[in-house]
């Protein structure tokens, strides 16, 4: 496959030491795809002080990113006092959302973090591009590709996005599930697209993508960086409520639990280098 370097050129981006945590089992979703979903919980939700204490714990790792999930984050009673905590202690927060309640904000209440909203189709299913809530916050989309997706999705749902919400960043990446019976990421599933289709369906979608939004892309173990080098150690931790803490964000659907967490030491269980990066890409004036 040869890449349309004539028109797009990258962008560098670097691994930060990333605390993902899943404030809320609390979902108006049930989507097949969401790595979260063997979690279980009736309900839970992380408080105030429990909040306090991880953040506390996260800085004295050398944490430099929060990245708020759930369930459905936005369903939690206390986000935009969590959002405030982390403005105060300068934490960069992504708060990762379905999109649904975004009409129940307004742009000053995450005006300092990041929106970036899931959607798995332009139209006719849940999380779709036409149906998403208008807003006039700022917010990244990051398209979950599956088995089915096509190009002509991806790029009508990448129209959408541009022409009607405040975005200057589309987020390709695939659903993986790890769940499967050797566990491992490069099985597939009747819902899964495998990592090489993934590929050309990218390759297609850049060449024939006329918009002027970034477009970020998961590497998934068949993209690489021409700017920065490859990282094995796991710079991502999760935590759930409760204290429960699992490393990498590919062993949550599997349950792997462990006691605590720590940055930049453990290598990629999966992969020799890290599936949770990306490449961006920018098209050239």
């Amino acid at each position: 496959m040869k890449f349309p370097w004539y028109k797009y050129e990258e962008i560098p981006s670097y691994r930060k030491n990333t605390l993902q945590i899943f404030l809320t089992s609390k979902c108006n979703l049930k989507c097949n795809g969401c790595f979260a979903r063997n979690i279980g919980g009736n309900n839970q939700e992380i408080s105030l002080s429990e909040y306090n204490s991880i953040i506390s714990n996260f800085l004295k790792k050398d944490g430099k990113q929060i990245n708020f999930l759930g369930g459905e984050p936005l369903l939690h009673s206390k986000i935009k006092e969590f959002v405030k905590i982390n403005e105060e202690k300068n934490i960069k927060t992504t708060i990762y959302t379905n999109g649904y309640f975004l009409d129940k904000f307004n742009k000053d209440d995450f005006k300092n973090s990041k929106l970036r909203v899931s959607l798995y189709c332009k139209s006719g299913g849940i999380k779709s591009a036409e149906k998403l809530k208008r807003t006039e916050m700022p917010l990244e989309v990051c398209y979950m590709t599956s088995k089915s997706t096509i190009l002509e999705e991806l790029l009508g749902s990448a129209k959408i996005i541009e022409e009607n919400y405040n975005s200057n960043v589309f987020f390709i990446s695939s659903i993986r599930e790890l769940d499967n019976p050797h566990q491992e990421f490069f099985e597939d599933t009747n819902l899964t697209m495998p990592v090489m289709d993934y590929k050309r369906l990218v390759h297609k979608f850049l060449d024939n993508y006329e918009g002027n939004m970034e477009i970020h892309v998961s590497k998934r173990g068949v993209f690489e960086s021409t700017k920065t080098i490859s990282g094995n150690k796991c710079k991502f931790a999760n935590y759930f409520p409760g204290g429960k803490i699992i490393q990498c964000p590919y062993d949550t659907v599997n349950l792997k639990f462990q006691k605590d967490y720590e940055f930049d030491i453990r290598n990629c269980q999966h992969n020799n280098s890290c599936l949770m990066s990306k490449v961006i890409y920018k098209r050239k004036i």
